[in-house]
């Protein structure tokens, strides 16, 4: 996906690398980025669950383990 960005917008890196010096932001890894990502993704939540449904059902998790 990042390459299709870059595609449409090839500065993209440039602006980001610029909006975080001048935020003072230290970014981390894509790889980092991604794990995490997931981990959320993955784990909030996980202990709650969602009725609210017409059949008064649970919604399931948009994301699997």
């Amino acid at each position: 996906m990042a390459a299709e960005y870059l595609e449409d917008m090839p500065d993209l890196t440039d602006r980001r690398d610029r909006a975080a010096e001048a935020l003072g932001l230290a970014l981390p890894a894509e790889a980092e980025v991604l794990a995490r990502l997931h981990q959320v993704a993955t784990g909030a939540g996980k202990d709650f669950v969602l009725v609210f449904t017409a059949e008064d059902e649970p919604y399931g998790p948009l994301i699997e383990g």
